[in-house]
């Protein structure tokens, strides 16, 4: 019988085995299409086609790990711009070669000589200057940086043929091209100004330099002839020149950094943008409400579906109580506001934040700072039944004998009673010696009231004491924010009238009522807490002359509320103590009403503002207008 398979002449030796799989197959084509590109005989053209692909691969590596160390590029290329400088300027106090001067005197004039060395050591200067500048990632210190580099090359060739400091100085103007990526900020001379340590730094190390050229020189007698004596040997004189330039400029520069800085300026007050508004009144977070006050900035995201608020004191941005909205969309606008911070140079704060948002700023390598703790009254729960009522019983009729009745003025009515409320408003501020504060705490603005319900205690038709109420949306949570009232209209009125506003929430269905916060409260106490904790824990303690912290807890306690933590993060190390003076700034200083426009990612940051040092961010006799978000 015969085989119907055609016999195949042999090709110089068997015939190879079909594939068993797709897989195979695959690999026998990348084996044959390998062995092709290693033929001897493959067509150079071929070759050289693929040779940017072969050296795109070489270099991966070195890309990504120059990706991986863009943040460090900064500071690392602002240490060889200041060392460079350095160079540069300690060259002018020795003397140069003889064989580099004689091969400089048969190619190039006297004059561009002297004026080389002169130069070199002012940009030596300059560069010092520009090294705070590149560290602070800002993008015109480094064109500018990158241009005195090049001079400052083409200077050490002519002074002296010195090749070698050209070539470092020419290199670092390359690194600072191939990474202008890394300085992205924005500003202008003003914002890397010499700050007066770094004044004081580079009036040390000019006078060292002036030290050691004289020092170098000491066998020459420096006269008015030597001043202005011109010739290749004139080491000496060229120095001494040099010296009283660099001697004069570093006056100008330490002059200009002292005298010539911006007067300290105060943040305005911005409109609160209609998308602010909506979210707010659907926020299940009664504390958002101070977003009404006018004067924070807002950050909204492109879809208004989230926003923050924020203001800025000092050297922070900070953002109170985190994103409203949209919780996807409340994190992206966490990331851009941190930055629009790092780009206008100042540290992002993230100030009265629930427990729930710190894991995503651990993100940020923040340290978090708790604050206090936020008394919150569990409606359903509470009734003035039972003995640990009893105080608060006593306090609601004591209030009826002393003639006091509560009532609630709708938020359409307010404004015909601003009038009335203003003197209770004065004299408590007058027996406080104590002003308006911000930001965080509602304050006495006849157009931020006209947004609220008015909770007021009368007695014999005159108002004693009243309260604006926070009244969050789905029926979460209502607080009171501003708390004013008068003395010795009776001594359980701020008992009495907190009691009938818990009662006027709970018997309009909300779920929870915030008595506000308690300053320093539940901090931990032992040995090994964080040194932030124990500090604080000792001025909960030993602080009662400036402020009644357990005071006020023991107020609250009263009315058996549950308590939870809130938070603040920032940068870590000292930042934490200046955010800390900042926010206290921020909270205590007045407002100032304008409409500017919102700053973008590269705002300039204000200057800080003028204003002392002032009590801490909180009052307790505010109610729940002490605390944060």
């Amino acid at each position: 019988m015969t085989d119907p398979t055609p016999i195949l002449p042999r090709q110089g030796g068997r015939k190879p085995a079909p594939p068993a799989s797709a897989e195979e197959a695959q690999m026998d084509a990348a084996a044959e299409a390998e062995a092709a590109h290693r033929a001897p005989g493959r067509p150079i053209r071929a070759r050289l086609a693929e040779l940017p692909e072969r050296l795109a691969d070489l270099a991966a590596p070195a890309i990504e790990a120059a990706v991986a160390l863009r943040p460090f590029a900064p500071v690392l290329l602002a240490a060889m711009v200041f060392l460079g400088g350095l160079d540069l300027l300690l060259q002018g106090t020795g003397a140069e070669s003889f064989w580099r001067k004689a091969i400089l005197r048969d190619t190039l004039p006297l004059p561009f000589a002297e004026a080389s060395h002169l130069f070199a050591s002012l940009t030596g200067l300059a560069l010092i200057v520009l090294a705070r500048g590149l560290a602070l990632r800002m993008a015109k210190a480094r064109i500018v940086a990158t241009a005195v580099l090049l001079a400052g090359a083409g200077f050490a060739l002519m002074k002296g043929l010195r090749w070698e400091a050209a070539l470092v100085l020419a290199a670092i103007a390359l690194g600072l091209t191939l990474a202008r990526g890394a300085f992205y900020r924005k500003g202008e001379w003003r914002d890397f100004r010499p700050s007066r340590g770094w004044v004081l730094a580079i009036v040390l190390i000019v006078v060292a330099v002036i030290l050691l050229g004289i020092t170098g020189f000491h066998n020459h007698a420096f006269v008015t002839e030597d001043f202005w004596t011109f010739a290749w040997a004139g080491d000496a004189p060229r120095s001494l020149r040099a010296s009283l330039a660099l001697a004069v400029a570093t006056a100008a520069i330490a002059l200009d950094g002292l005298v010539n800085r911006p007067a300290p300026t105060r943040p305005r007050a911005h409109p609160v943008p209609p998308a602010v508004r909506r979210l707010v009144a659907a926020s299940p977070d009664s504390a958002r409400q101070v977003a009404l006050l006018g004067d924070k900035r807002f950050l909204v995201a492109e879809d208004e579906s989230a926003f923050l608020m924020y203001g800025i004191s000092g050297r922070s941005w900070v953002c109170l109580g985190g994103p409203v909205g949209d919780e996807a969309a409340g994190e992206r606008l966490m990331w851009r506001f941190v930055e629009m911070a790092d780009r206008a140079r100042m540290r992002p704060v993230f100030y009265s934040l629930p427990f729930a948002r710190i894991e995503k700023l651990l993100e940020l390598g923040h340290s978090i700072l708790k604050i206090g703790e936020v008394a919150r009254i569990d409606l359903p729960a509470f009734a003035m039944e039972g003995p640990a009522r009893k105080d608060l019983r006593y306090a609601r009729k004591r209030a009826e004998r002393d003639g006091l009745s509560f009532e609630v003025v709708p938020a359409a009515q307010v404004p015909a009673l601003i009038e009335a409320l203003r003197p209770v408003s004065d004299a408590w501020l007058a027996e406080r010696t104590g002003k308006e504060k911000g930001f965080s705490l509602g304050a006495f603005d006849a157009q931020y009231l006209a947004h609220f319900d008015m909770a007021v205690m009368r007695q014999e038709g005159r108002i004693v004491a009243f309260a604006n109420l926070w009244a969050s949306g789905e029926g979460n949570e209502m607080a009171v924010d501003l708390m004013r009232h008068v003395g010795g209209a009776s001594p359980v009125l701020m008992e009495a009238f907190m009691c009938e506003a818990i009662l006027h929430a709970k018997a309009r269905g909300f779920r929870w009522f915030s008595l506000g916060g308690a300053p320093l409260s539940g901090l931990p106490d032992h040995p090994l807490a964080p040194v932030w904790a124990r500090i604080g824990t000792l001025v909960y303690r030993r602080g009662d002359e400036f402020y009644s912290f357990d005071g006020l807890r023991r107020y609250k306690q009263k009315f058996g509320p549950v308590w939870s933590p809130f938070y603040m993060t920032c940068p870590g190390g000292l930042s934490a103590a200046r955010a800390l003076v900042d926010v206290a700034l921020l909270i205590s200083r007045p407002r100032r009403a304008a409409t500017e426009p919102e700053p973008g990612p590269e705002a300039t940051p204000l200057d800080p503002p003028a204003d002392p040092p002032a009590a801490p961010p909180a009052d307790p006799d505010r109610g729940a207008a002490a605390t944060p978000a």
